[in-house]
């Protein structure tokens, strides 16, 4: 509690996080309602704290509460205002989404430690933009700013004064005596407002404002955590041991199994399939958006992991729920009218006419390993039709374009796809289709999968490491592990084995002590570097930024590790699997919120093990959290790891086992 004998007041319709960090270091706060506010002027504050960003609107007070505390302030008390309509002689625009836009320090010197430049994100939140004409011109504390960084706007280059001023999101008005602060900040936590050093300083700095000292540090409100963060329950420091045991394996990924039933994503025990997952998009109020989409990808990623679960653990439930959404996509995402579509895979029951080759893969890798590892060939004839109407949408040079429309699909249009190249060497669109083909071959003996495979990765690697990148360098080498390992199982190739060693190898170049592998993009030369809102758009802003991404680079690699480790028998790739794992494991939410308990979201900032990298992705940002491309893919490769004695043999009896390593 403040020394001082500054008596605070707070103005507020309903608690939060602000005003429960005010009760902590202020047992006598004073709190009223906003209708009630006037009681205040028996027994005045020394200082006021009006607070409105819980409510679905600015708050307004009342007229005889307004004219108090205008009174208030003329004699020189400090009143902070938060998302209030109007105050002193400002008032707004409507409020507008800060989905896109970041906070950034705006003037040197007033926030412990951070210089200009230094970006604060209020997620999906809202701001009140004000009327400029009605502002001081003191330059403003924090300013709001569309810029493509990771944690600071680059120097002297996206700054401009102008803009700060203009897009003022918190100043002082009226000789100092009142802070305006534009945007909803009472729920900093829930809205997991971020990175949290930051929003601690702006808090403390805001509250030792109010009572005229400095706030001690103090634990704040956390909404969630890294496990890497939590003690274990004997107490002390978390070890960070390389090689994680068995059980502590097995307990993360049940805990990622169980955020997919919990969240409400796993549908009706996998009877009507399951959800895309959570999109980034988090309210005030820390309301994060479900996305309600099926997708086939998804819910077949999400059966292996159940798969292997009841491998590993006996559960007969997991091997149920499994098979029954194994069942959902087999049964309902696949054309089975007779002509040039059938076989076509959809891609989600929204894009119902749309294959995209590398997500259909996804779908069927799942059931392939299940058909490869039982010996079963049970619905394999449905897998392979859907690898065949692919080949025949596939080029010349084994490359397929990111999508085929069904609508677009003439006779003209289908001969010409598989009569010309189709001048995609991408790991994104394309790798995880040559890992399906080679696995499909693998259990059926059709040359044509294999050769297809060929013919795509020699594309790939032929213009390697300069494919045709989406988001980033590491996204490509993340997903050619998988492909390459298995393009080297069946077909031996010293040069195959070669390619695989290579690209793991590079991959080193990105790797960072945490186990994560951050993003690097040399050239920029990936396509997806959109303004912000205007498309999807990769994390990384410049090559040396702290963040790896869980989406759409790292959380293939668990699963690639122990297939490599499988298919090459070098133990080089366990200890890779074990060094993924290791960091999957410190990076999974621990949160009494269910709706993210267990999971991984998009963006970690991997210096600060937090959740935290650019909004600029139009449909995937930081917090955006995928069932089946990251929490699926993540736990199905933990998982496999668990089962090494038992799935070793059976790769070790084909042959190509290594030496190295």
């Amino acid at each position: 509690m403040p020394s001082t004998k500054r008596r605070l007041a707070a103005i507020a319709s309903a608690d939060s996080d602000l005003l429960s960090c005010m009760k902590m270091l202020d047992p006598k706060l004073t709190v009223v309602h906003p209708n009630d506010a006037l009681a205040l002027a028996d027994h005045p504050a020394d200082a006021y704290a009006i607070l409105g960003g819980t409510e679905p609107n600015p708050l307004l007070l009342p007229p005889p509460v307004r004219t108090f505390i205008d009174r208030e302030i003329a004699a020189g008390k400090r009143v902070f205002a938060e998302f209030a309509g109007s105050i002193g002689n400002v008032y707004f625009e409507a409020p507008s989404s800060t989905r896109y836009v970041r906070l950034a320090v705006a003037s040197e010197g007033w926030l412990e430690g951070e210089p200009r430049g230094g970006l604060i994100d209020d997620q999906c939140g809202e701001r009140l933009r004000p009327h400029a004409f009605t502002c001081s011109k003191k330059v403003p504390l924090l300013s709001y700013f569309n810029v493509q960084a990771h944690d600071r706007t680059p120097p002297n280059e996206e700054w401009n004064a102008d803009t700060a001023d203009r897009e003022r999101a918190l100043w002082f008005e009226q000789n100092d005596c009142l802070l305006v602060c534009a945007f909803r900040l009472a729920m900093f936590s829930r809205a997991r407002h971020a990175p949290h050093d930051r929003v601690r300083k702006l808090v403390r700095y805001i509250l030792g404002w109010l009572y005229g000292q400095e706030i001690p540090d103090f634990e704040f409100p956390r909404h969630y955590r890294l496990a890497a963060a939590i003690a274990p329950p004997s107490g002390g420091q978390r070890l960070n041991d390389p090689e994680p045991a068995a059980g502590e394996i097995r307990t993360g990924a049940e805990r990622a199994l169980r955020w997919a039933e919990r969240a409400g994503i796993l549908q009706n025990e996998g009877k009507n399939g399951a959800l895309e997952g959570l999109g980034t998009e988090i309210d005030y109020s820390g309301r994060q958006r479900v996305s309600r989409i099926r997708r086939a990808d998804c819910i077949g990623e999400l059966a292996l992991a159940y798969w292997l679960h009841s491998r590993v653990s006996g559960d007969s439930r997991s091997d149920r729920i499994s098979g029954r959404l194994t069942g959902y996509v087999l049964d309902h995402f696949v054309c089975r009218e007779p002509g040039p579509l059938f076989g076509m895979m959809r891609w989600t029951d929204e894009a119902w006419g749309v294959c995209y080759q590398d997500d259909a893969a996804r779908a069927l890798l799942p059931h392939l390993f299940r058909c490869l590892y039982e010996g079963t060939t049970e619905r394999l004839k449905e897998c392979e039709d859907v690898l065949l109407f692919l080949i025949r949408t596939t080029g010349t040079d084994g490359t397929r374009p990111s999508r085929t429309d069904n609508h677009l699909l003439t006779e003209e249009a289908l001969v010409r796809l598989r009569t010309t190249p189709g001048n995609l060497p991408s790991a994104h669109y394309n790798a995880y289709y040559y890992a399906a083909l080679s696995v499909a071959y693998r259990l059926t003996g059709r040359e044509q999968f294999r050769e297809t495979a060929i013919k795509g990765l020699s594309s790939i690697m032929a213009v390697y490491p300069a494919t045709r990148r989406e988001q980033s360098q590491t996204q490509e080498l993340c997903r050619l592990i998988l492909p390459l390992s298995w393009l080297y199982a069946v077909t031996g190739s010293e040069e195959h084995c070669e390619w695989l060693y290579r690209v793991a190898g590079d991959l080193q170049a990105f790797a960072h002590h945490s186990g994560a592998y951050v993003e690097w993009d040399e050239g920029y030369l990936s396509a997806m570097r959109h303004r912000a809102g205007e498309g999807e758009s990769s994390l990384l802003a410049r090559n040396g930024d702290p963040v790896a991404d869980l989406l759409y680079s790292n959380n293939w690699l668990p699963l690639a590790w122990i297939q490599a480790y499988f298919v090459t028998g070098d133990r080089w790739f366990r200890q890779k699997w074990l060094e993924t794992v290791r960091f999957f494991l410190d990076a999974q939410i621990v949160s009494p919120d269910s709706q993210i308990d267990g999971a991984w979201a998009r963006a970690l900032d991997v210096e600060r093990m937090e959740v935290f990298g650019s909004p600029a992705d139009s449909g995937w940002g930081p917090w955006a959290i995928e069932s089946g491309w990251t929490v699926a893919e993540i736990a199905a490769g933990m998982l496999m790891g668990l089962l090494e004695d038992e799935l070793l043999p059976l790769h070790a009896a084909v042959g190509h086992h290594q030496t190295k390593g």
